[in-house]
């Protein structure tokens, strides 16, 4: 569904529900708006209108956690891939740092997945005296039912077995007792099951923009679901139900667009086959332009203001040096996930930075009109690939068009590094590097400093091309099909067919121009993930459901090296929020998850 139109509808929801938001927050006093019309909730919603208003509300909720300012810390912090930049990332869920059921982003998360949670079931409750043929209400149903099991998937991921809502409160209600995970699994797994049977959704929405609810998206849903099942219940007959529902989302497909093209920063890859599930967005109103999303910022570190012309980095979960060795040399996706040329418009005075009195000089998206090259254009910063920053690379990358890279910034994507903070340092490092190349500082302790490490480009819309946050319109991608790919491979894999899941994954290695893997575990599947989704993936849940989330910050997280045992313990989970606890009749501190 497209944005303009869910916002619409979600604050006319919001106008005329009169129900409370349950499980977190008592009802008593909840914020119950004065109906102004004569028209009754049961009126307005039995309105073919009033009851699609309900479908598109419940899609709305995914903006809340999928373009949060914290959806990079939502699935990426605490992992092998990501760290601080010029911010730091929330200390609790990166470092296990005073990590306490009171702690703000986990009760955010859970109270937004539980607000979700209410409107799809609002689809059920109103759904027996709607206006509309029995067609379109058992597919609005479905709609809301597989949204629903989307945010139940979350709530398992991340806490656990959660307290189970599965009819629409009407009237205050004292509490929920807490489920299991595998009751939370179960309940997922029939939903989708039961929406693949009756088959009222959509084959397939993902060339029509994929923001619909679709029989592939239930599949897919579904074979994520047995994957996590698999490891987390010990269910080993669900690893092979996993490959099956995986297999029968990839259809015998392999993945044909260009990873660049895919990713295009014109949007043109947006509707693309492989984009499975959607959060659409637009651009082509008023009120679009002040409704985007923030991801064009996300997992870039900062690059000066709007003054010097360059994009607006979020200042945190840039990549760590372990992240970008998982890209071997030759691997296209690299290209097509960071920018490693920002362009200006002249030279300039280092003295000054990028802006000349008040103006800006950097020209950061013209990359994209320039038809995604630099050649031609004046770049101010160059970051070599860790495999191409030797001086004899660089010289030829400088060959290449010296009128516009002889006075280039270098700044190497390896162990050591060069720094521009300020640029005068920059300056005065290179009289002792005659050839170039500035090899003075460890590129992990540099990414306190602006310009350290090249943008991610995954996300930029060129086409509005804007500096501010939340004016990018390219759609978010929440299921897709290389991740499903993924699942199929760790499926397999886990079910002892090497044979199959190595299929799956070199499926994904050829489209990025690599050589096929010749063995397979879980540690090959996770460093290929790291390079397809990167920004895009989950990999917080991806290590924690493989067992790996301790091994892997204990090898590569800087705050918890060597310790990363004894510092998260059995802080695997996320704790259940204590205001969730507290407004629960049903729920007491021994409900609690490990560790808090």
């Amino acid at each position: 569904m497209k944005i303009k139109t869910m916002k619409i509808y979600k604050k006319l929801l919001y106008t005329m529900c009169m129900v409370c938001s349950i499980v977190l927050t008592g009802c008593d006093d909840f914020l119950t708006p004065d109906n102004k019309s004569s028209v009754t909730d049961t009126d307005y919603f039995s309105t073919a209108s009033g009851f699609q208003s309900l479908v598109y509300d419940a899609y709305a909720q995914l903006i809340d956690i999928y373009n949060s300012a914290d959806a990079p810390v939502y699935f990426n912090a605490g992992t092998d891939l990501y760290q601080d930049g010029r911010n730091d990332i929330d200390a609790a869920l990166h470092r296990w740092s005073n990590f306490t059921p009171e702690h703000g982003k986990v009760k955010t998360f859970y109270t937004d997945c539980y607000d979700g949670i209410r409107s799809c079931l609002s689809i059920q409750y109103y759904a027996s005296a709607a206006n509309v043929s029995d067609d379109v209400k058992q597919k609005a149903i479905d709609e809301g039912r597989f949204i629903q099991a989307l945010f139940y998937y979350l709530l398992v991921n991340n806490y656990g077995g959660v307290p189970l809502v599965t009819e629409y409160a009407n009237t205050a209600i004292k509490g929920y007792p807490r489920a299991t995970a595998e009751q939370v699994y179960t309940y997922i797994i029939d939903e989708l099951k039961s929406i693949i049977t009756n088959n009222r959704l959509v084959a397939s929405s993902a060339t029509k923009g994929g923001g619909e609810a679709s029989i592939e998206a239930a599949k897919a849903l579904l074979a994520k679901t047995y994957l996590s099942a698999a490891w987390d219940l010990n269910n080993q007959s669900y690893f092979t139900e996993a490959a099956k529902y995986a297999d029968e989302v990839i259809n015998g497909r392999s993945l044909t667009t260009e990873f660049a093209d895919l990713w295009a920063a014109d949007s043109s890859g947006d509707d693309d086959a492989e984009f499975i599930f959607d959060i659409e967005y637009v651009y082509n109103s008023a009120h679009d332009q002040n409704a985007g999303n923030r991801w064009q910022s996300f997992y870039s570190n900062y690059y000066g203001g709007a003054e010097e012309g360059m994009k607006n980095g979020s200042s945190l979960c840039i990549p760590l040096m372990h992240t970008l060795k998982c890209f071997e040399k030759g691997d296209k996706r690299y290209d097509a996930t960071f920018l490693k040329t920002l362009l200006v418009k002249k030279a300039w005075d280092p003295a000054q930075g990028f802006k000349e009195n008040g103006s800006p000089l950097g020209d950061y998206f013209s990359f994209y009109s320039n038809g995604n090259t630099a050649q031609g254009k004046m770049v101010g910063v160059y970051y070599p690939a860790y495999w191409e920053c030797d001086a004899a690379s660089v010289a030829a990358w400088r060959a290449e068009d010296p009128e516009n890279r002889a006075e280039t910034f270098i700044i190497p994507q390896n162990e050591m590094t060069a720094q521009m903070e300020p640029m005068s340092t920059y300056m005065e490092d290179l009289k002792e590097y005659p050839n170039g190349i500035i090899t003075k500082y460890d590129f992990e302790e540099s990414q306190k400093k602006s310009w350290a490490v090249h943008p991610c480009r995954k996300f930029d819309d060129s086409k509005t091309a804007q500096y501010s946050a939340g004016r990018s319109f390219r759609d978010l991608h929440v299921i897709t099909l290389p991740e499903i790919f993924f699942v199929a491979a760790e499926a397999y894999f886990k079910a002892g067919n090497d044979g199959a899941a190595l299929a799956r994954l070199n499926t994904v290695r050829k489209r990025a121009g690599l050589a096929d893997a010749t063995s397979i575990d879980i540690d090959v599947i996770l460093k290929e993930s790291a390079c397809e989704m990167y920004g895009n993936g989950y990999r917080r849940m991806d290590l924690r459901r493989t067992g790996k989330l301790i091994e892997y910050n204990n090898l590569y997280n800087p705050h918890l090296k060597g310790n990363a045992a004894s510092i998260i313990g059995q802080k695997l989970l996320w704790p259940i929020p204590q205001a969730a606890i507290d407004a629960n009749d049903e729920l007491t501190s021994a409900n609690q998850n490990p560790g808090y």
